[in-house]
């Protein structure tokens, strides 16, 4: 009897210390992606996300605005992330515009004292109509008497070097944002507001001294392989490169940085209905960037999508944990104010 009372009881031992040391459920993975603008922020988001809690892997692939928004009507994605708003090709399904984080879209510039070898990109500055010759193809040396009027201090220092413009070829959130701003400021040469680049330019067609590339990581390939580039990327992506100083509303000229988009977003607060926010491009804030913009998550939030707890419980990270600890050193700028507070409200609509 004693013998089988021991067998009995070093089996439910052996059988209590298998169940100890069973694996967990894995963690359901969660697959989104879109914007290339705020990429870098919401890859280091998913990072933290992840090793903080074991239930959901989220996963974020940098495609560009345009194949997020598609991507995410189709269900390929989950969640989806834009920097603009749909025309077209909307969900079927009940879902929502979520913003979750700001930034500057850089002028990063290319282009070096002949003299000292020293680069001047981040010397340069440009007013708004510049800054729309430039990239309409009206002015293609950099050493063109409006450059150099905006520039006395260095302008003994720009070269003669021709203008290469480069931009996305993909369908781009980054390019509908400063297409607004070029609009705002120069509607008669940028008159279409739209995702894609190659057809918004004066006439419809790309200038001669221009490149396209893919993504914003594209865009600042380009701007790097040639001296005399100017493109248009994020701050994130730009990772410190040389940028334009541009003109703002009170006509100071600022560089792009976390600290002075912010100053530009914490005065953005017209909300729309939809979760997108309208931008005032003549917005008067001393020390502001004056291309700076909202990024949006795209959500389902009627029950019926797939692992809608996960991306509710990411969506919440990124405003409540993320954005404030790690934006701004990213180069991002955290939601505040009445901007963060409808966000929060939207988050709790994803079911």
């Amino acid at each position: 009897m004693r013998r089988t009372l021991a067998i009995v009881a070093g089996t439910a031992i052996a059988a209590s210390g298998l169940a100890m040391v069973a694996p967990a459920n894995a963690a359901e993975t969660v697959p989104g992606g879109g914007a290339s603008f705020p990429a870098v922020f919401m890859q280091q988001c998913a990072a933290d996300f992840n090793g903080s809690q074991n239930n959901f892997t989220i996963t974020y692939t940098s495609t560009g605005s345009g194949t997020g928004k598609g991507n995410f009507a189709k269900g390929t994605f989950v969640f989806g992330q834009t920097d603009s708003a749909y025309t077209s090709g909307e969900p079927t399904f009940a879902w929502e515009y979520v913003p979750n984080v700001g930034g500057s879209i850089a002028i990063a510039i290319n282009l070096k004292n002949p003299t000292t070898g020293r680069t001047l990109g981040s010397s340069i500055q440009l007013t708004q109509a510049t800054l729309a010759k430039i990239f309409s193809g009206n002015i293609t040396t950099w050493n063109n008497a409006e450059i150099l009027k905006s520039n006395p201090r260095i302008a003994k220092s720009i070269p003669a070097v021709p203008i290469t413009i480069a931009y996305r070829s993909d369908a781009s959130g980054t390019t509908n944002n400063f297409l607004q701003y070029l609009n705002a400021w120069a509607p008669s040469m940028f008159g279409k507001v739209q995702d894609d680049m190659s057809t918004a330019f004066p006439g419809g067609v790309p200038p001669q001294n221009s490149v396209a590339g893919r993504t914003n990581q594209g865009v600042m390939a380009n701007v790097i392989a040639k001296e005399g580039t100017i493109g248009y990327v994020d701050l994130g992506d730009a990772k410190g490169y040389p940028s334009a100083r541009l003109q703002n509303a009170m006509g100071e000229f600022i560089a792009p940085s976390a600290a002075s988009a912010a100053k530009n977003l914490s005065t953005q607060t017209d909300m729309q209905s939809s979760g997108i926010v309208k931008l005032n491009y003549e917005n008067k804030v001393k020390g502001a960037y004056p291309i700076a913009i909202f990024t949006y998550g795209l959500a389902q939030i009627d029950g019926k999508g797939a692992n809608g707890l996960g991306v509710r419980q990411y969506f919440d990270y990124v405003l409540a944990k993320c954005g404030p600890s790690r934006a701004s050193a990213l180069g991002y700028v955290p939601l505040t104010g009445k901007i963060l507070a409808k966000a929060r409200e939207n988050v709790l609509k994803i079911k």
